[in-house]
């Protein structure tokens, strides 16, 4: 919600009548002319009337700030106010990494004013109060109210269609792979309970325990798609890697949630991406607005932050060489435009998919 704050002075034609004014209404008194409180009490009254004109008037303003906007769509931030403050003054500074450029106008016939902000870099930019100054018809007030709209320009990475095919996985082929060596997955099984049916019974795994043990109708962990942004390999690559990761990611995380699907979003680095309903356009590019690469307060093994079937987008430059993930995973390497692919070993049934800056799915590469 905005806030805003007025001061109003008179300007130096007001400074005169307010003068003027108390010189004939003490040369009235002294001179006992009582003719002479009427010019008074004119001055005074011009000023006094002025006065109520600009707090009256500069009390509707209004500052409506842009929406979430896309990398590369310019920013426009809307000035509204009373008809009557037509040809007003506004001044406001644009917002961005370096605030150095200084925005000023006049308000239109309406009271109003579109303000071109431009295109700003992905993130959060505190947008800067909105100044108007206001004289009366008389022009013997000035008042300068500020209007602070109290918000952020909102930029988000640029979306990138994908198409459905590149998205498919080999979530059902790691399942099985999973299922065989289900031994070693107590996730798998669970203990036999009253009206399970005899289909769902794991021999194997009731022979080796002494006691009836059902197969899991669903793994929980693995009912949810998972992507699994590598922000802890973005360090130290610079402002430029970061926005190639935040447009890769913030893409696939979209076209998944399209199908209506629950998506899971974890990050191999400190936390920065902020939750968000991913179906919802403005709601993940604000969520994805802030993502940054931080190392965890406490690291672990970056093969080792998904135990499920992911999604895993990591920079091509700074991908290890040997990278165990889950059966069913995709790796998703994104790379610069021209850049030289490279090799890996993510793990057995893992497909991995490049991804080119500004064009999207490009090529898999095995």
């Amino acid at each position: 919600m905005a806030r805003d704050r007025a001061r109003a002075r008179p300007t130096a034609r007001g400074v005169v009548l307010v003068l003027l004014g108390v010189a004939l209404a003490v040369a009235a008194y002294w001179e006992r002319q009582a003719v002479l409180l009427v010019p008074a009490a004119l001055c005074l009254g011009v000023v006094l009337l002025g006065a109520w004109w600009v707090l009256g008037t500069a009390s509707k303003v209004r500052v409506v700030a842009p929406g979430v906007l896309e990398e590369g769509e310019d920013a426009v931030l809307r000035i509204v106010a009373d008809p009557r403050q037509a040809g007003d003054r506004w001044g406001t500074w644009a917002p961005g990494p370096e605030r150095y450029l200084h925005l000023e106008g006049e308000l239109d016939d309406e009271g109003g004013a579109t303000v071109p902000l431009g295109d700003h870099p992905r993130g959060r930019w505190r947008l800067a109060p909105v100044q108007i100054t206001a004289l009366d018809p008389f022009r013997v007030m000035r008042t300068e109210r500020t209007v602070d709209p109290r918000a952020n320009l909102v930029v988000g990475p640029a979306l990138l269609p994908v198409d459905s095919s590149a998205l498919r996985s080999n979530r059902e082929s790691g399942r099985q792979s999973q299922s065989r060596n289900a031994d070693e997955t107590d996730a798998m099984v669970r203990e036999w309970r009253p009206g399970d049916p005899q289909r769902r019974v794991h021999w194997r795994q009731s022979a080796k325990r002494g006691q009836l043990m059902v197969r899991q109708e669903a793994n929980p962990a693995t009912d949810a798609l998972v992507v699994l942004v590598d922000t802890a390999g973005a360090v130290g690559h610079g402002r430029d890697a970061e926005d190639r990761l935040a447009r890769a990611a913030c893409s696939i995380v979209r076209a998944l949630a399209g199908r209506d699907r629950v998506v899971q979003v974890e990050e191999t680095g400190e936390p920065s991406i902020t939750s968000a309903d991913w179906r919802d356009r403005a709601a993940a590019l604000a969520g994805f607005a802030s993502l940054a690469a931080e190392e965890r307060a406490e690291p672990t093994a970056r093969s080792a932050r998904s135990t499920t079937a992911a999604h895993v987008v990591a920079l091509e430059e700074a991908a290890p060489e040997r990278w165990t993930l889950p059966p069913g995973s995709t790796l998703w390497l994104v790379a610069a435009r021209d850049a030289p692919a490279q090799r890996l070993a993510p793990g057995s049934r893992v497909r991995v998919q490049r991804w080119l800056d500004w064009v999207g799915p490009a090529r898999e590469l095995r």
